[in-house]
């Protein structure tokens, strides 16, 4: 297949497929922070001061019940992110 073509291709889907690793995101921030009740008061602080500068990165480390879900997000960012670059590495108007 030619790599216009496939760039063609690639390019919304890694754009859609980045959107849905932001959409699966939210979805685990809002089912899964509820397991960080379980910390007292002093480590609480600890907890939010990483959720606060590494939101994504955090919760899945934090929250055991996420880090199943962190691949999921991993293949659909990192994917996306892959299928984008290729796109506009391969299109002819890239500049």
């Amino acid at each position: 297949m030619n790599t216009q073509i496939l760039g063609l291709y690639f390019l919304p889907l890694g754009i859609l497929s980045m959107c849905a690793a932001a959409l699966w995101q939210i979805h685990v921030m809002f089912s899964e922070t509820y397991s960080l009740d379980r910390f007292k008061d002093k480590q609480l602080v600890w907890v939010v001061t990483a959720l606060f500068f590494s939101f994504s990165l955090a919760v899945y480390w934090f929250a055991p019940n996420a880090r199943k879900k962190g691949l999921v997000f991993l293949l659909l960012g990192g994917g996306g992110l892959l299928m984008y670059v290729l796109g506009r590495l391969w299109l002819p108007w890239q500049q």
